[in-house]
């Protein structure tokens, strides 16, 4: 099996210094990649170095053989070590890593000044540990506190969750410290991150700053002892990412409650637009259902399509017939469970669930709503997608992002995809936030068909910057993907269309060394090609994103 490292071949040393005087012009990953060489690094030690894929390394070995006319690894050192040691007189870009705003959800959380060693211990260990298990970072602070930092490596739609979990796992961790515990005070909140990142996404480990920490430990100051203290921001990220309606206010929970999700449902909700095929056959669905007829119905598509809104219509337009509907929404794993009921947002295990599905309907139509099962593991789903397509005299709804192929057969399936124009102006005109035509017509375009993007655009109208929910929405998707931010940042610069060959010279690098990363961003929907093969974003609020969290 082949190490990567070539024996040494003197002759192929000798050829190598013969050329010498060719003195080729190497890119500024290029040269990294020969001092790695030099070093005796393999392809997967440099690619974990520079934080870029193993198949970008490889591309770029192939492409720095060509230059300096070698065939192997040695005669690529040979030929390096005669190249002229000067940069460039003119600075190139900055390709390695690069500075990012980010959106990111604090947590601090703070014991009393008379807390015992042992039990600032435990809350930095705590803290600590969730830190290591859900890719955020930990400060542990000399005043008897600490702050977990969500969404530097990776941002997700649940960080905001995720940090009200990380409170009541170190509330629960504090339960041999009576005293302390009763003392315990937290602040939550949401903003901007300035922070050192790898090209290829994950927080570099150099630089992070943010205004964010000094809010969130502020309201955990001003909390009382026992509750946890929401920011406006994290607020706002809980009504918009949420499944729950909008206008509601939530200024404080307690630690002995936390696990309930505060999904408060209130009035001010949008209306539905442009799914005027999928409300007729969920109709006809809740109808076959009051006949006893069991039916399994898929809801698949990215965030702020609308999935979410299409269960709570069901579950209002079933008991607005005299039927019953229970709704569960999903969430990564938790303390207690990964279902929890809408709107009270209580904890109840998968056995709630299936009894749900399994038991008799009491007054028909019956709905039985799962939103969000992306959120469960593959087999987790599969389980309950099986049982759901067995339920008798039930209409059930399950949502996601994408169902996988182990999923049970369903009776009717719909992916939501973009609204036409027409229908989202529509939406924008009905919104509380009102606008005049020109101005519907105008954040009707920018949505692109998106209609979260269209409600979070209206209300933010004439902010300049794009909503931070938005911006936590879009850098989730980005994140998954892994892709080339300088790359796409680049794009985000750039006036109209451009070809492998222009960004390829604008980063000075080679089109073959950029074609992965293209491709991988346009089979991720985030690139598009026009028909002359120009690249650009498939979506204007895409490259806003990314022109915004840049940071020059």
């Amino acid at each position: 099996m082949s190490t990567g490292r070539e024996p040494f071949d003197g002759l192929a040393m000798a050829n190598a210094l013969s050329r010498a005087g060719d003195q080729p012009e190497l890119s500024p990953r290029q040269r990294q990649i020969l001092e790695l060489l030099k070093a005796g690094k393999v392809n997967k030690e440099i690619a974990n170095e520079l934080g870029i894929g193993l198949g970008t390394v490889k591309q770029h070995v192939v492409a720095l053989f060509k230059k300096l006319h070698v065939r192997n690894r040695t005669m690529a050192v040979s030929q390096g070590l005669n190249l002229a040691a000067e940069a460039p007189t003119e600075r190139p870009p900055v390709i390695d890593g690069l500075l990012e705003r980010r959106p990111c959800v604090v947590l601090s959380l703070g014991l009393p000044g008379n807390a015992s060693p042992d039990a600032v211990g435990l809350l930095h260990k705590t803290l600590s540990a969730f830190a290591f298990e859900h890719d955020a970072l930990f400060l542990a602070r000399k005043d008897n506190a600490g702050d977990l930092i969500f969404g530097l490596q990776r941002a997700t739609e649940q960080d905001v969750y995720k940090a009200l979990r990380a409170a009541g796992t170190a509330f629960d961790a504090l339960a041999e410290c009576a005293e302390a515990r009763a003392g315990l005070r937290g602040g939550l909140t949401a903003g901007l991150a300035i922070a050192s990142m790898h090209r290829r996404g994950g927080w570099s480990g150099e630089a992070v700053a943010s205004s964010v920490i000094a809010q969130s430990r502020d309201l955990a100051d001003g909390a009382a002892p026992g509750r946890i203290v929401l920011g406006a921001a994290a607020e706002n990220l809980l009504r918009v990412l949420g499944p729950g309606a909008t206008g509601f206010t939530l200024s404080a929970l307690s630690f002995e409650a936390v696990e309930r999700l505060p999904w408060p449902a209130g009035g001010g909700e949008p209306p539905l637009a442009g799914r005027d095929e999928e409300l007729a056959c969920l109709e006809d669905l809740l109808a076959e259902a009051a006949q006893g007829h069991g039916r399994l119905v898929y809801i698949e598509g990215e965030t702020g399509m609308g999935k979410s809104r299409l269960c709570r219509h069901v579950a209002e337009r079933c008991r607005s017939l005299g039927g019953e509907a229970q709704h569960f929404v999903c969430q990564p794993e938790s303390r207690l469970s990964g279902l929890y009921r809408f709107p009270d947002g209580i904890p109840c295990g998968p056995q709630t669930l299936s009894r749900s599905l399994a038991a008799a309907p009491r007054r028909p139509p019956s709905a039985v709503i799962v939103d969000d099962g992306h959120l469960l593991a593959a087999d987790a789903l599969a389980r309950l997608t099986e049982q759901a397509a067995r339920a008798q005299g039930k209409l059930v709804v399950v949502t996601a992002r994408k169902f996988p192929k182990s999923a049970a057969r369903p009776s009717a399936q719909f992916k939501l995809g973009r609204l036409p124009l027409e229908a989202m102006e529509a939406l924008v005109a009905q919104l509380p936030c009102s606008q005049d035509a020109d101005q519907a017509a105008s954040v009707a375009r920018q949505a692109a068909g998106v209609p979260l993007f269209a409600v979070e655009l209206a209300r933010h109208r004439g902010e300049g910057a794009l909503p931070l929910a938005l911006r936590v929405v879009i850098g989730a998707r980005m994140d998954s993907l892994g892709l080339d931010r300088v790359l796409l940042r680049q794009l985000a610069r750039a006036a109209t269309p451009c070809g492998e060959a222009e960004i390829a010279a604008a980063l000075r690098e080679t089109p073959e060394a950029l074609r992965y990363a293209i491709e991988q961003a346009a089979a991720g929907g985030v690139l598009s090609r026009d028909e002359q093969g120009g690249l650009s974003f498939a979506h204007p609020l895409l490259r806003l994103a990314v022109e915004q969290s840049g940071v020059e």
